[in-house]
């Protein structure tokens, strides 16, 4: 099941996300909340018997992001 991430879910989040990006889980899951709460952005979670198997992470970004000519830009 796929469904928006609760505050709860941020830290198997974002142990996930540190399988990716070189940042401490603890970071991560600090951004996400800093962004929920600021309303640019969303974490969604995907969950399977229980356990988040996947994440998605999407919002807004002001600073440039390459191939674009606008500000903010949903990234």
């Amino acid at each position: 099941m796929i469904r928006k991430a609760d505050p709860k879910d941020y830290p198997a989040a974002a142990a996930l996300a540190a399988r990716m990006w070189e940042h401490e889980s603890e970071e991560l899951a600090q951004g996400f909340a800093e962004a929920d709460a600021a309303g640019e952005g969303a974490v969604f979670v995907a969950e399977e018997s229980g356990q988040i198997v996947g994440f998605a992470q999407c919002g807004l970004r002001h600073d440039y992001v390459e191939g674009t000519e606008s500000s903010p830009v949903g990234y």
